[in-house]
């Protein structure tokens, strides 16, 4: 097991979605790759044609494909898909480029895709050994080689938080917005994120919490774990099975957000479609206390975050 991505790792972008793409270059060229992060653009409206960015103080051309066939027969070295079709139409473009076997890494950026659908989506990605980040996701980073979308922000962003060079923590939280300032407090802390992953906020997401920690824990630049869990679902669960079966050794930093759903009545969503406790299991103050019982680091609130973090890493 490896990183989910390389400084050779390039994708095929479905929907000509400028300003990611642009981020993604300018993220590259900071990060001295040699390649531009994306090889290809999808965009079945148009004709096949070349689509001008910057990489760098260079101006350079992309071709634009019709179709995912196309795109693929002429980057047949890009691993990684990065869908960003709406909701209507995000679940027939990942079924789609599920069945090629060059791609490795898929991410799904739409939000609402039917709970059905998502689950056929899950399935099939799993039997095809494929990595699915998403739906409902701004996807993952792999520091200092490559990332997908608009993960980390702006620039200036990433520079701050030193998601341009690795450090020894993988992080997978469900929260992509949670995900900045959760990069901001590792950078403050430690040495920063050896790979991040917004696995996202649906109730039935493409690769959960054990899937990537496992994958990490084989991993020698990692170090730890941080885990930003949610109220509702159960997938934390796994972690703590792990953990009792040994399968997890490296230190786990672990915290459940929106305790404050105990204090209300049952039912209660909070933004994510996944974020609804709907058992006494799924509340996040249950959740954090099994974690504390297997010997995770949990933080009493959010607050408590860089200071655990920098007693770990130390």
């Amino acid at each position: 097991m490896s990183l989910l991505f390389t400084k050779e790792t390039q994708a095929i972008f479905w929907n000509n979605n400028v300003n990611a793409i642009q981020r993604m270059l300018d993220y590259g060229y900071i990060c001295r790759r040699e390649t531009p992060s994306v090889a290809a653009i999808v965009h079945p409206t148009t004709q096949s044609s070349v689509q001008k960015f910057f990489f760098g103080p260079k101006e350079i051309v992309i071709p634009v494909f019709k179709t995912i066939e196309e795109a693929v027969d002429a980057c047949p070295h890009a691993d990684a898909f990065l869908n960003f079709a709406s909701f209507r139409t995000a679940y027939d473009v990942t079924m789609d480029a599920i069945q090629y076997p060059s791609i490795r890494t898929l991410m799904v950026t739409a939000e609402g895709i039917p709970e059905r659908l998502a689950r056929t989506m899950v399935i099939s990605a799993r039997k095809q050994k494929k990595i699915l980040v998403g739906p409902s996701t701004v996807g993952s980073i792999t520091p200092g080689a490559f990332k997908t979308g608009n993960i980390g922000g702006t620039i200036e962003n990433i520079a701050k938080t030193k998601l341009h060079r690795p450090g020894s923590a993988g992080v997978v939280t469900r929260s992509g917005g949670l995900f900045n300032e959760l990069a901001n407090i590792v950078s403050l802390n430690s040495d920063g994120i050896a790979e991040g992953i917004a696995i996202g906020g649906d109730r039935y997401p493409g690769s959960t919490f054990i899937d990537h920690i496992l994958r990490l824990e084989s991993v020698d630049a990692v170090k730890y774990h941080i885990m930003l869990g949610e109220v509702g679902g159960t997938d934390e669960y796994d972690v703590i099975d792990a953990i009792k079966q040994g399968k997890i050794k490296k230190p786990v930093i672990g915290l459940c957000i929106g305790t404050v759903a105990k204090h209300l009545s049952d039912g209660v969503q909070f933004g994510h479609a996944g974020a609804s406790a709907n058992s006494e299991q799924e509340k996040a103050s249950i959740k954090n206390s099994a974690l504390r019982e297997v010997g995770v680091y949990v933080p009493k609130t959010f607050n408590e975050f860089p200071s655990m973090i920098q007693s770990v890493y130390n």
